[in-house]
């Protein structure tokens, strides 16, 4: 491996969902804000924690979980069924869940403040927030969640994150979340549950990423006791 293919992969972060990085060149740009967007139940919250566990067990690479909506308790007997023991991360220090809940704008930045802190504190280079449309649920104007999204993406910026941010999208909406989230990301990844004849299908695609070349073509989601993948779409 040459110096500048050396440095192509330092910049990459590997998500250890099989198939989704030989669609972005090896992984998502170090240090970016990624919309992953979905209809409920199309697998947002299993790749989100295949990202942070994977960086985490195999990468020496922290992360945190920030939710929202789900509890810990649940969200680690959920993993444990896909071979993600989250536990042991925390008790190693190597990973954080935060259990939070929003009342008002005034809390979603003592929320963050918060957030920081845990980021900080165990050196956390892959955060995921699940999800800003539970968090966007505390602003009583559009307008007023898109600046608190520019604002707090600005802060985690500045620790040096790879961010995921679930998006819920309502099954046969066309409108990404709140309409706005496809604007300040650098990246958007949308998994969709189709309805067909013969039964329900789960697809992803990459809508954008910046700085990649990244495949164009819908992807099967694949969802086993191992966990989630990408293989090839046929129609």
């Amino acid at each position: 491996m040459n110096v500048r293919q050396a440095s192509k992969l330092a910049s990459r972060v590997p998500t250890g969902i099989a198939g989704l990085d030989d669609l972005i060149q090896g992984g998502f740009p170090r240090g970016t804000s990624i919309v992953l967007a979905g209809s409920p139940g199309s697998g947002k919250t299993i790749a989100s924690a295949h990202f942070l566990y994977h960086g985490a067990k195999n990468l020496d690479e922290n992360g945190v979980y920030v939710s929202f909506a789900e509890q810990r308790d649940f969200f680690f007997d959920n993993m444990k069924k896909f071979g993600l023991d989250f536990e042991r991360l925390e008790s190693d220090g190597k990973f954080k869940f935060l259990d939070v809940m929003t009342s008002s704008e005034e809390a979603i930045m003592v929320t963050f403040e918060t957030v920081l802190g845990e980021v900080s504190a165990i050196n956390a280079k892959r955060l995921v927030i699940d999800s800003f449309s539970a968090m966007a649920q505390a602003f009583e104007k559009k307008i007023d969640g898109r600046i608190a999204l520019h604002m707090l993406n600005k802060l985690i910026r500045k620790t040096g994150c790879t961010t995921l941010w679930l998006v819920e999208v309502p099954q046969g909406s066309k409108t990404l979340g709140l309409g706005f989230e496809e604007f300040v990301a650098d990246a958007i990844v949308q998994f969709e549950t189709i309805h067909e004849k013969e039964g329900i299908r789960k697809r992803a695609v990459i809508l954008k990423m910046r700085g990649t070349n990244h495949n164009h073509r819908y992807s099967n989601i694949v969802i086993s006791d191992k966990g989630i993948s990408l293989m090839p779409y046929v129609t």
